[in-house]
Order: structure tokens, then C-alpha cells, then sequence
């Protein structure tokens, strides 16, 4: 009976914690390089990127992003002399917020007051350029 009631307990736990990630519309921005950061730099010999190694070990994100309540929060996990983020509206083309940082490690952008519909969000610095897609 104990066995049957831990199992049901954790069950509604788990499915508490999924409803509320979907009741509060708290989501990950997926952040990936841009196609120009792809390439290999300072190729010598006949190697391309297809013979280049696999890494398969994890590798950390240098800089996570997340949408809630129409508020983009970036954080930053690695040390940037100064970054660029512009959030563009995808179907309009509109840049919405254009903003430069020195030495960030968190912040948030406010999108109340914007259009719902798919935004792209550029994060740019001399060291990397992410991009990712979103929807309000």
C-alpha cells in the first residue's frame, strides 16, 4: 500500500510541476550559433568541416535565455566585455529593442506593449553570436 501511494504521490507531483511550467508560460528560448560561427577558421591541409573531429562530450551553454510573461531574461554563464541584443518581429521585420551591454551577467527586456507573433533574438559580442526564435 505504501509502494502504491509513493508511486501516485510522485505521479501528481510530476504532473503539477508540468501544468505549471504550461499555467505560467514560462519557456526556453533555445539559443544556437549563428551559420557563419559553423565553420572551422584557419583550415590548413584537406581537412572540412565533414573529417573535422566530433566532440561528444556536453558542452555548456555560454548564455541561457527564457519568455515569461512577455519578458525576455538573458543570463549569462561566461564573462562578455560587451554584448549587443536586438529582438526582431519575424513578420514584420521590425527591430523592437536594440540594446548594448558592458560586462552583463543578467538582465531582462520588457515586451509588454508588442504584438503577439513570432520574434527572432539576436545576442552578438566579438567572441559569439547566438540567435534564437520565439513567440508572445
Amino acid at each position: 500500500m505504501k509502494k502504491v501511494l509513493f508511486i501516485l504521490f510522485s505521479f501528481l507531483i510530476f504532473v503539477v510541476s508540468v501544468n505549471a511550467q504550461f499555467i505560467f508560460e514560462n519557456s526556453v528560448i533555445v539559443l544556437t550559433l549563428k551559420n557563419g560561427d559553423r565553420e572551422i577558421g584557419g583550415k590548413s591541409g584537406d581537412t572540412t568541416p565533414e573529417d573535422a573531429p566530433q566532440t561528444r562530450s556536453s558542452i555548456s551553454q555560454p548564455v541561457y535565455a527564457s519568455l515569461y510573461n512577455k519578458v525576455v531574461t538573458i543570463d549569462f554563464q561566461t564573462v562578455f566585455s560587451t554584448v549587443t541584443v536586438n529582438i526582431a518581429n519575424k513578420t514584420t521585420g521590425e527591430i523592437v529593442s536594440s540594446e548594448l551591454f558592458i560586462n552583463p551577467t543578467s538582465f531582462s527586456i520588457d515586451l509588454n506593449g508588442k504584438d503577439t507573433g513570432d520574434y527572432m533574438i539576436e545576442i552578438i559580442s566579438n567572441e559569439i553570436s547566438l540567435e534564437g526564435h520565439f513567440s508572445l
